[in-house]
């Protein structure tokens, strides 16, 4: 994904969430794998609350993301 593809992607966000935040990241990295912690809380445009555990999983190949999976798990209000 280019530079252009993931500001578009961060300006999606921002639109559904305008008071998007990111809570409790941790971030652990052994080689060429690396696993980022992460939880997503704000208001939805229509006023509902969101609030998302995630991980984001990377594999690293020539010094650049090579693979990258994400999970996510919504939490209940």
């Amino acid at each position: 994904m280019g530079r252009e593809a993931v500001r578009r992607a961060f300006a999606r966000i921002f639109e559904a969430v305008p008071d998007v935040r990111f809570e409790g990241a941790r971030h652990v990295v052994a080689g060429d794998r690396a696993v980022s912690e992460w939880r997503f809380r704000g208001t939805a445009a229509d006023g509902r609350r969101v609030d998302v555990d995630g991980c984001d999983l990377f594999t690293f190949a020539g010094g650049k993301i090579a693979r990258k999976s994400s999970f996510l798990k919504t939490r209940t209000a």
